[in-house]
């Protein structure tokens, strides 16, 4: 995937950043205490998730986020299980067509993109228009308009 891509009224989508890595956890207080208790590790959105408004406790690091996304009641349509979510900036940054473009560009390069994409997500910078795609070895990786 080339590292910008202009459609063709001249919108350059870039990608800039890390948004967040999700990782599934077998005991979520156990992955706390590792990330939180033992590495320092702040915690984000747990009263989100005890309210059920997402499917993952945040740890920050760096400003990037580790969501930890429990395996009992695990729903892959709400997190897309493990994965990697890339930021790509625009010069029209809540455009669902301008990801629309990319993902056609990228499925026409023999990328495979996951069906019904793209959707409104959550992420380390709140939500915004992001989709799933496959890596060459069929990993997941989202792509997130900021």
């Amino acid at each position: 995937m080339p590292a910008e891509s202009s459609d063709s009224n001249g919108v350059t989508l870039s990608v800039v950043d890390l948004d967040h890595v999700a990782l599934r956890v077998a005991d979520l207080d156990r992955a706390l205490g590792f990330y939180h208790d033992l590495l320092g590790l702040p915690v984000r959105d747990r009263e989100r998730f005890e309210n059920g408004e997402v499917p993952y406790v945040a740890v920050v690091a760096g400003g990037r986020h580790l969501h930890l996304v429990p395996d009992e009641g695990f729903d892959p349509d709400d997190v897309g299980g493990e994965h990697v979510c890339l930021l790509l900036r625009s010069d029209d940054i809540d455009s669902r067509a301008e990801l629309e473009a990319l993902l056609a560009e990228l499925e026409a390069a023999g990328v495979t993109v996951e069906p019904d994409e793209p959707k409104k997500r959550y992420g380390a910078y709140g939500r915004a228009w992001a989709a799933y795609v496959r890596d060459p070895d069929g990993r997941r990786v989202e792509l997130k308009l900021h």
